[in-house]
Order: structure tokens, then sequence, then C-alpha cells
């Protein structure tokens, strides 16, 4: 790149110089034929600056000459070359083939992937399942452990087949009631809460639904958004406390 300015340098360099010379000559020959100072200086920078002038359009046209005869030249390199000298219609056909490999890869034989993704997507549907299925059992035996002193055999039986209705998201007509004694309505809350808490399946209104639906005859006399409101009152009171998490138990 330094090279290229230096060329340029000295080529503008030298025709200023033949410019100037030009001039200083042209103002010498006035001076003898007679002019005065002012006109052959005058004569001497219109002489360069013309002379400069002529230069740049004659620089400008020859560099656009010969640029266009250098492309003709490519231009008739590149139709000379061993692309061009295949029929049109074979061109086409390597064409299509070059698109049909980039736009359609070719798929394997075999059907691997597929059946791998599918194999994946069942374990994932299991793993979910099971999970699921975990967290009603722990809740289950949650429940038995916290109400094997207030209810019967019965009653705890049916407590876990509501639990399951409740986590499964099925349809609360098939939930049948549960008798307990010796707990008051702030450990049936706190029981809710803890149920709702595990599943987070929906709203507290529906856990407040469950609650009122299982202990119909303890909570007869509550209206279901009263319940929704006491879920978590007391934390620490009562026979039945808050846990975040009973899973561990």
């Amino acid at each position: 790149m330094k090279i290229k300015y230096f060329e340029y340098i000295t080529v503008y360099l030298s025709v200023f110089l033949v410019c100037v010379f030009v001039g200083i000559i042209g103002r010498l020959v006035l001076l003898e034929k007679g002019a005065d100072e002012y006109t052959a200086g005058v004569f001497f920078w219109i002489s360069t600056g013309f002379g400069i002038l002529m230069f740049a359009i004659l620089s400008l046209f020859l560099n656009d000459l010969a640029e266009r005869l250098v492309n003709r030249f490519l231009k008739v390199k590149k139709n000379e070359s061993p692309e061009s000298q295949i029929p049109t219609e074979d061109l086409e056909k390597i064409e299509e083939q070059q698109q049909d490999v980039l736009i359609k890869p070719e798929i394997p034989e075999n059907n691997n992937a597929v059946i791998d993704i599918q194999q994946l997507r069942e374990e994932r549907e299991n793993a979910v399942r099971n999970q699921k299925q975990a967290r009603i059992d722990n809740a289950i035996c949650y429940a038995q452990q916290e109400f094997a002193l207030y209810a019967s055999d019965d009653d705890l039986k049916q407590l876990g087949r509501n639990i399951i209705i409740y986590a499964e998201g099925l349809n609360y007509e098939k939930i049948k009631p549960v008798k307990v004694k010796d707990l008051s309505n702030l450990d049936l809350y706190h029981f809710g809460w803890n149920i709702w808490n595990c599943f987070k399946v929906s709203r507290q209104d529906r856990a407040a639904q469950f609650l009122k639906l299982t202990f119909a005859d303890a909570l007869k006399d509550v209206e279901q958004n009263s319940i929704k409101t006491h879920l978590k009152d007391d934390e620490q009171k009562g026979l039945i406390k808050i846990m975040e998490d009973f899973t561990d138990l």
C-alpha cells in the first residue's frame, strides 16, 4: 500500500514540475517579447494549472478506457473457460443436482434416529408419570399418618381415594365424605394447604372445595370461601401443622 502511494506521489509531482517548467519557459518568452511582469505571472499560473488539469482529464479517461479493455479481455477468457464449453443442458442438470444435495440431504435408510426419539419421549413420559405417582403415594402416606388416630380404617382408605381424585383432576362427584374426630377446623385447613402445596394442580379454591366435600360433616357450617382464606392461619398451632414439604416423612 505504501509503495502504491509513493508511485502516485512520484507521478503527480513529476507532472507538476513539468507544468511549472513549461510555465516558467512561457513567462520568460513573454518577458523577452516585452510583456510586463503581471501579464507574465498570470500566464505562468494559467499555463501551469491548464497543464495539471489536462493531465487529470487524460488520466481519468485513460483509466476508464484501460478498465473497459481489461473487463472485455476477462469476459472473453471466461467464455473460453472449460465450464463454458459444457453444453447448456448438461450445465443445468449439474446445477439441479447441486441444489438437490444442498436442499435435500440424504436420509439414512434405517429409522434408528426416529426410534431413538420415540424411545426418549416414552422414557420422559414414564418419568413424569412415575414422579406424579410418587407424590400421590407420599400424600396418601402422609394423610394416613396424620389421621391414623382420628379416623377409621375405611375412612382412611376413602381419604386416600379422595386425594387421588384431587391430584388427577377428576370429577369431584366421586369424592365421598370422611368422618374424623378430635380435630379442629384449623387442623383440616392445614391438611388441605399441605395437600395443595404438594401437587399445586389447581387454585386454592379447588383445594377448599376438596376439603368441603371430604370433611362434609366437620365443615358443614363453614363456607367454601371462608375455608380458602383460612388455609394457612396459625401455621404452627393445632394437631396438624403447616408443612412446606412432607415428602421426606
